[in-house]
C-alpha cells in the first residue's frame, strides 16, 4: 500500500520479497490440489450480493494507519464531514486501515490505549452512521512486528491474539455493515504459519460473541499478493469469510517507475484480465467472495492511460464479482481539506464501473497546443465501450456539431475544429488550461479534455555543481514549465554513458517518479538520494508532456 509519499513501503516489500521468496516458495508446505484441499466450505454470503453492498469502495489512507500515530503523516486527523464527501461521492464502502503498534501496552497484557480505541471506533461510527460497509483492520503492524512471526510465532501469535480479542471485544455489538481485516500485507512468515495465524485469529474472534460470531473476517495470503492467494493460501474451515488480495501491477507503470509512463495497449489489457480470472476460477465460482483491497495509480500520471486503467481494472473485477476498494492516501485522489477530488473524471469512473456500468475513454485527455503555432483541426479518438456521445460541453454550453466538432461515421473519432480552439486559445499570453471540454455519453462518465496552451520550459540555470562532502536535501532546480508537466527523467554519467544509478539497477538510465525526481509549485527536483550516488558529472534529461518536449540538466561532481 501506498503511503508518505507513496513508495517507501512498497520498495521495502519488493526488496524483501525478491531476498526471501525463492527460498520461502521451496520451504513452505503447499496446498494439494484446488490450493485448499477438503477445508473449503459453502459460503453464507454470495460474491455477488457483497458486490452489489460493498463495490465501489475506498480507503481513508495514510490516517489512522500512519506511524506512530493519526497526523504523523501528511493527512490530518479525519474528520466525520469526510464520510459525507466519500457517500455523496457514490462510494457504497470504506476500508479504514488503522495501525495499533504505538498505542499498545507492554506483555503479558498488550493493552490497547483507552483513547486510541476509542478514537477508532468513532471513526467506524462515523462510517457506519452513514450506511457504509466498513472494514476494519490491523494494517502496518504487519511489518512493525507481526513479521516477527517467522522467527518468534508462539510470541506473536499471543500478543497478535490478545490484541484482535479486545479489538472484537470492542465492536462484538456493531452491525453486520462491519468486517474485521486479521492484518494487511502480511510478511516475514512462510505461508504455512500465515495459513496458521489465520485460523488462530479466526478463532480469537469468533470467540468474543455478539455479532461476532457470524461477522464477515476478511483474509489473505502473503502480502495480500494475488499469487500467494492462488497457489499458498488456505481458507479457513468456516463460512464467513472472505478472500482479499492487493493489486498494483504493472508496478512500473503504477507508481511510473523506469520510464514506464503510458498503459492501455491490447496486451496490457489481456494481461490484466489474465490476473483477474484465475481468481474468480480458484475462489469465487465456488463461492468465495474476493475483496481487491486496495488498487490505483498516482494521481500524477498520464490522463488517459490513468482512466483508462481505473476502468478496466474496475470493469474486470465486476465482471469476475469483486468487490474492489480505491486506495487513496491523501495525496493521489481526494483532497480532504479543500474536500475536492483531483481528478473528477477518475473518480466518475471509479463509480460507474463499480456499479458494472463502462465507461467511454477519450484520447488524449490534454490537447496541447503550442504558443506562436499555427492552430490546426485536432482529432479525439473514442473508446466507446458500448456507448454514445451525445454531445460536447464548456461548461454549461454545448458546443455545436458540425461547427465547433465533426464526428465521423464510427462514432469514435472527433474532430475539434481549428476555428472553435482559436476562439479558446485567443491572444491569451498565460499558459496552462485555457478550457476543459466535457464529452458526454448516453451511460458512464462524462470525459473531461483540458485544452492547454503551452511552450518549452525554461529553467533558471542548466548547470549545478555539487560537493560530494556538502549533500544537503534534494537540489532544486527552478523553472517555468510553462505549460507543459513532468513526464519522467532519465540520468546518464557523462564519462561512460551509464545510468547514473547503475548501482541500484543498470538495465535503464530512467528513475524512479517520487523517490528520485519530483515537480512542486512548478519547479523540478532531484532527490538526496540520486545526489549521494554521482561520483562524476552527469546528464539528467526531464521529459515533459507533451511527447517530445524535455530539457536538459547537468550537475558537476566536485570533492
Amino acid at each position: 500500500m501506498r503511503e508518505k509519499g507513496f513508495t517507501w513501503f512498497i520498495t521495502s516489500v519488493i526488496l524483501l520479497f525478491l531476498l526471501i521468496g525463492t527460498a520461502l516458495s521451496g520451504a513452505i508446505p503447499q496446498a494439494s490440489g484446488t490450493g485448499w484441499g477438503t477445508k473449503a466450505k459453502a459460503q453464507s454470503v454470495a460474491p455477488q450480493k457483497l458486490l452489489e453492498h460493498m463495490s465501489p469502495g475506498w480507503n481513508l489512507g495514510n490516517t489512522l494507519d500512519a506511524v506512530p500515530t493519526e497526523g504523523s503523516w501528511n493527512n490530518p486527523p479525519v474528520r466525520e464531514h469526510t464520510f459525507d464527501d466519500i457517500r455523496a461521492a457514490g462510494f457504497k464502502s470504506v476500508r479504514i486501515p488503522v495501525t495499533w503498534d504505538s498505542h499498545i501496552g507492554s506483555a503479558p497484557e498488550y493493552t490497547i490505549a483507552p483513547e486510541w480505541m476509542n478514537r477508532v471506533e468513532e471513526v467506524t461510527d462515523w462510517a457506519l452512521e452513514r450506511d457504509f460497509y466498513v472494514v476494519l483492520n490491523i494494517h502496518h503492524d504487519s511489518w512493525l512486528w507481526i513479521n516477527r512471526m517467522g522467527n518468534s510465532q508462539q510470541e506473536t501469535l499471543e500478543k497478535l491474539g490478545k490484541v484482535w480479542r479486545q479489538i472484537a471485544d470492542r465492536f462484538k455489538h456493531k452491525s453486520e455493515r462491519l468486517l474485521f481485516e486479521i492484518v494487511n500485507e502480511p510478511t516475514g512468515m512462510s505461508a504455512y504459519q500465515l495459513n496458521l495465524l489465520n485460523r488462530e485469529m479466526l478463532k480469537v474472534i469468533r470467540s468474543t460473541g455478539g455479532e461476532n460470531d457470524r461477522r464477515l473476517v476478511i483474509i489473505g495470503g502473503l502480502e495480500d499478493n494475488k499469487d500467494e492467494l492462488l497457489n499458498t493460501f488456505e481458507p479457513p474451515e468456516d463460512d464467513r469469510i472472505v478472500l482479499t488480495f492487493h493489486y498494483y501491477s504493472p508496478w512500473d507503470y503504477v507508481s511510473n517507475w523506469w520510464g514506464r509512463t503510458t498503459w492501455g495497449t491490447a496486451k496490457d489489457i489481456e494481461d490484466m484480465e489474465r490476473d483477474m480470472k484465475p481468481v474468480y476460477e480458484r475462489f469465487v465460482s465456488k463461492g468465495y467472495p474476493v475483496i481487491i483491497g486496495e488498487y490505483g495509480t498516482l494521481g500524477a500520471n498520464e490522463k488517459h492511460s490513468k482512466r483508462l486503467y481505473h476502468e478496466t481494472l474496475v470493469r474486470l473485477s465486476h465482471k469476475y464479482q469483486m468487490v474492489t476498494m480505491w486506495w487513496d492516501n491523501g495525496n493521489d485522489q481526494f483532497d480532504r481539506m479543500a474536500r475536492k477530488w483531483r481528478d473528477p473524471v477518475v473518480k466518475d469512473i471509479v463509480i460507474q464501473a463499480g456499479r458494472g456500468v463502462s465507461n467511454a475513454i477519450i484520447k488524449p485527455a490534454d490537447l496541447f497546443i503550442r504558443k506562436g503555432q499555427t492552430i490546426t483541426d485536432q482529432t479525439a479518438d473514442i473508446e466507446l465501450n458500448g456507448n454514445k456521445l451525445t454531445g460536447i460541453y464548456r461548461q454549461s454550453e454545448p458546443l455545436q456539431k458540425g461547427t465547433d466538432y465533426t464526428v465521423d461515421n464510427s462514432g469514435k473519432t472527433v474532430t475539434i475544429k481549428a476555428s472553435y480552439l482559436a476562439k479558446l486559445i485567443g491572444g491569451s499570453p498565460s499558459f496552462g488550461t485555457k478550457a476543459e471540454l466535457a464529452f458526454a455519453f448516453d451511460k458512464g462518465a462524462r470525459q473531461v479534455m483540458d485544452v492547454i496552451l503551452y511552450d518549452t520550459p525554461e529553467l533558471e540555470k542548466h548547470e549545478f555543481t555539487i560537493s560530494k562532502s556538502a549533500i544537503k536535501g534534494d537540489l532544486e532546480i527552478p523553472a517555468s514549465l510553462n505549460g507543459t508537466q513532468l513526464a519522467t527523467v532519465k540520468g546518464v554519467i557523462d564519462s561512460t554513458g551509464r545510468p547514473v544509478l547503475e548501482e541500484v539497477w543498470s538495465w535503464t538510465p530512467y528513475m524512479n517518479y517520487d523517490e528520485d525526481f519530483y515537480e512542486k509549485d512548478g519547479n523540478l527536483y532531484l532527490r538526496e538520494r540520486v545526489l549521494n550516488y554521482l561520483k562524476s558529472d552527469s546528464t539528467f534529461t526531464f521529459e515533459m508532456w507533451p511527447k517530445g518536449v524535455e530539457t536538459v540538466v547537468k550537475v558537476k561532481v566536485t570533492p
